[in-house]
């Protein structure tokens, strides 16, 4: 069975190193009740506020506690404060500080996942309103918004960059896979890279893979034109897709096809879903998403097609659905490793 993932570390305010969310926020309610808050004060509680929901939690007991109080309630800053904190997560979104022009919230969906603090951008680029970046680590997944409403949902092992100009939102993708739910703005082209293409939007819903230099497209709904490097001799290409479609680039040319959108982003609903997949294939995808490897040991079993809906993580759900369906038995288990080998 694959081990729990250890959430990547954060920046932690000294105040946070408290050994509860309860008593964390509480010693926050404290803080803010005094006239020694800072600035950095609130900027570290925003993180610490958006980051679990334990925290979350915890911080709406301490509400409800001020909303017990009329004294409390009556306070001006503590109005502020709690304000702040229901608008952060009723949106997700960051305060805005003189120095950010646009900040981001982060939902963990079924795990933490490392995040790398975004940079504000230097006077000398004015144009750039915003940049950020997000990684998430193997069986992890995570949630960007930004600030026109976009949503950007990362895949297991994915990094990405997103930058907002006054003419162009984007998104390079270093590795992985992510889900794009894109707010239509004419005036501002949403555009992923991914490799040496790049995919163009302007308000619609699709996916990107980048892995061992092969790039997936799959488009759930609207349109999307796909750019395409020349290679060998022959011109740069484009084309077109429509809902339900996909494209595929191996690094030298691309093929289109109809696609099930539904099972191929299954991975949203915390799931997998085989419909005749080669074992080999199957096994591939299941390893994406466990640092326990699967090894298929014997190459009869590689050709076999499986079907199945699998839960992302529960490598050893997996496994003893293989054996008790007949089609391989599980050798030399460990906590990194399983082969597979004929029954």
């Amino acid at each position: 069975m694959s081990r729990p993932l250890d959430p990547t570390p954060f920046d932690a305010h000294a105040l946070e190193r408290i050994d509860s969310p309860e008593a964390t926020a509480a010693a926050y309610f404290s803080i803010f009740r005094s006239p020694r808050a800072t600035a950095r004060d609130y900027e570290d509680f925003e993180s610490w506020h958006a980051r679990d929901e334990a925290n979350r939690i915890a911080w709406a007991r301490v509400e409800r506690a001020w909303d017990g109080s009329g004294a409390m309630r009556t306070e001006a800053r503590i109005l502020e404060i709690r304000e702040r904190a229901l608008a952060n997560r009723r949106r997700r979104k960051a305060w805005v500080r003189p120095a950010i022009a646009a900040s981001m919230a982060l939902a963990v969906l079924g795990g933490a996942f490392g995040f790398q603090q975004y940079k504000t951008v230097s006077p000398a680029a004015p144009t750039v309103a915003d940049s950020r970046e997000l990684s998430t680590g193997v069986g992890q997944q995570g949630t960007l918004r930004m600030a026109d409403g976009s949503v950007i949902t990362a895949n297991t092992a994915t990094v990405l960059a997103v930058a907002e100009s006054d003419t162009r939102r984007s998104t390079a993708l270093r590795g992985g896979e992510a889900f794009f739910e894109v707010a239509k703005n004419p005036r501002k082209p949403f555009v992923v890279t991914a490799g040496r293409i790049a995919v163009t939007a302007l308000g619609t819903r699709f996916a990107v893979r980048d892995t061992d230099g092969r790039v997936d497209v799959t488009l759930a709904e609207g349109r999307v034109r796909v750019d395409m490097p020349a290679v060998d001799g022959r011109p740069a290409q484009s084309a077109i897709l429509l809902p339900g479609q996909e494209l595929v680039w191996n690094g030298r040319g691309y093929r289109t096809g109809a696609v099930e959108v539904e099972r191929r982003l299954a991975w949203r609903k915390g799931v997998i879903d085989f419909d005749r997949i080669p074992l080999a294939e199957a096994v591939a995808e299941i390893n994406r998403y466990s640092p326990q490897e699967i090894i298929v040991s014997s190459p009869a079993l590689a050709g076999l097609p499986i079907s199945g809906t699998f839960r992302i993580g529960v490598t050893r759900g997996f496994l003893q659905s293989l054996e008790a369906a007949g089609i391989a038995r599980v050798e030399n288990e460990s906590a990194t490793r399983a082969e597979l080998v004929a029954p």
